[in-house]
């Protein structure tokens, strides 16, 4: 999700123009607050019918739980699993800020 929308840019000119309008025509403070809280208000129900006519995303499955073997084997018929050998993770190469990096050689 990047960057500034078309539809954001047009509510904002739209704004901006409204309040340019209204000191131009010289109304009183009151009057100027009044009118824009409406047009904010009016672009907020434009803005909230936008996102519920957006469609949904399907919820996830759920994850199924594996299912319980019907009997229980005997220790001694399982097989003992593999040893496998245990490493140490390596710890991962110190990175500088990235304003500090040098280029590749």
């Amino acid at each position: 999700m990047g960057g500034v929308g078309p539809r954001f840019l047009l509510e904002a000119a739209f704004l901006i123009a409204l309040a340019i309008g209204l000191a131009i025509a010289e109304l009183s403070e009151r009057a100027i607050v009044g009118v824009m809280a409406l047009a904010w208000l009016l672009v907020c129900l434009f803005e909230l019918t936008v996102w519920a006519e957006r469609p949904r995303t399907a919820e996830a499955p759920r994850p199924t739980l594996p299912e319980e073997p019907d009997e229980v084997t005997p220790a001694e018929t399982v097989e003992p699993a593999a040893v496998t050998e245990i490493r140490e993770a390596e710890p991962a190469p110190r990175r500088g800020r990235f304003w500090r990096r040098r280029a590749a050689s």
